[in-house]
């Protein structure tokens, strides 16, 4: 079974003081030694590595209200940008080549409230977006024209999208994805996915494998598999905060995540894993037929006092304390930290069934974006000490 080998630390490579507001959104700018980011403080700066080894701005441009959300990607002629902001507007640029011209091309009045995600689909000239009016937009860029909208019961947070089913995935503050079938006219309601318990803040997607992977604030991340259709969803556990950010690599099929423990895991997706076991029902222990406490007319025909209901993580049987006093983990199944079991799941674990398929890497602050290079292996993030830090991942994305 293979695993990934702990403590293999990311190489820092470089180191963007930002200043004293909280950076929303960040980029590496491919094919350049060079930053794109947005703030708190009304501003999308691009930074771009001197001769001295520090990072300077080259441009800096200033909006009405705070920088919320970003999007970035090259095209034909130097880069795109897309700057959500909190009073809801979209603002599209087009970098250029030598880093120094930022051009505005169009203004999008998406939403009526804070931009909290975007997500943009060059295929089909699309710009996906989420906000806190509980609304997810999606629009042409080349004509600007709105092509459709769709509400949801709490505020949206994050967005991801699959070509092969035009199928857009929206991640809301209550903890559900709803999945929506995008055409240039409207859109068709497919399914909502719920699997968390509190809030979502971020996806990634795997674009080959067609796997959704998504964040919460009840510290689990929950795969998705989207391709099979057959609804298989299984978690991965190891956390000890909220989610804050995903991202995966399809080269290595490592995923990333960071979260407010202030650690950074990366996640082997190549390993076989499987299913998340559904928690079975039961008035009494399934193991030793004790009664649970509401189970009132078993306590009374055994003249005993009921107790507490547990189930093992592994079987999914309901069981009493007593009979699920022990402890592992069980990376087959996600659980990268210690979880309850019953006595027989776990006198059954081979040494190879708890090998890890998960590390975990002390960020020394809590990294609240991220962004993959995937072709060099590099990485950079920005964290809650107002730093942007450039990493090489290598060392960390391709050991097992």
């Amino acid at each position: 079974m293979a695993s990934i080998p702990q403590g293999q630390r990311p190489e820092l490579l470089g180191r963007v003081e930002t200043g004293k507001d909280a950076v929303t959104g960040v980029f590496a700018i491919a094919n350049e030694e060079a930053v794109i980011s947005t703030s708190e403080d009304k501003t999308v700066k691009v930074w771009v590595k001197r001769d001295n080894g520090q990072y300077w701005p080259s441009i800096i441009q200033s909006f009405e209200a705070s920088c919320s959300a970003l999007e970035y990607g090259p095209d034909s002629d130097g880069h795109f940008a897309f700057i959500g902001l909190s009073n809801g507007q979209i603002h599209e640029f087009h970098l250029s080549t030598d880093l120094n011209r930022f051009e505005k091309k169009r203004v999008y009045q998406s939403h009526s409230s804070r931009v909290t995600s975007i997500k943009v689909v060059p295929k089909h000239n699309w710009i996906l977006s989420a906000g806190r009016d509980k609304r997810f937009q999606w629009s042409c860029t080349r004509t600007g024209r709105d092509l459709g909208s769709h509400d949801a019961l709490a505020w949206c947070l994050a967005v991801e999208y699959d070509e092969t089913s035009k199928y857009g995935f929206v991640a809301d503050y209550s903890g559900v994805i709803t999945v929506l079938r995008l055409t240039e006219s409207g859109f068709a309601s497919v399914t909502t996915l719920k699997g968390h318990t509190s809030s979502v803040w971020a996806l990634a997607y795997d674009s080959e494998r067609r796997i959704l992977f998504s964040g919460g604030f009840d510290q689990t991340i929950v795969v998705w598999d989207i391709g099979s259709q057959k609804g298989t969803a299984y978690e991965l556990t190891g956390h000890n905060g909220k989610i804050r950010s995903l991202a995966y690599s399809t080269i290595t099929r490592k995923l990333i995540s960071t979260s407010e423990d202030g650690m950074l895991g990366v996640w082997d997706m190549d390993a076989e894993r499987e299913e998340t076991t559904e928690w079975g029902g039961s008035n009494v222990c399934e193991k030793c037929n004790v009664p649970f406490f509401w189970n009132v007319k078993g306590m009374w025909d055994n003249k005993t006092i009921g107790v507490r209901q547990h189930h093992c993580r592994k079987c999914g049987r309901a069981i009493c304390a007593s009979c699920s006093d022990q402890l592992s983990t069980y990376p087959r199944m996600g659980f990268e930290k210690p979880v309850r079991m019953c006595q027989d799941c776990h006198s059954s674990l081979t040494t190879d069934d708890r090998s890890p398929m998960a590390s975990f890497i002390n960020m020394k602050s809590i990294v609240t974006s991220l962004h993959l290079v995937h072709t060099l292996g590099h990485m950079v993030t920005a964290s809650e000490d107002k730093q942007i830090k450039i990493w090489d991942v290598n060392p960390m994305m391709m050991n097992h």
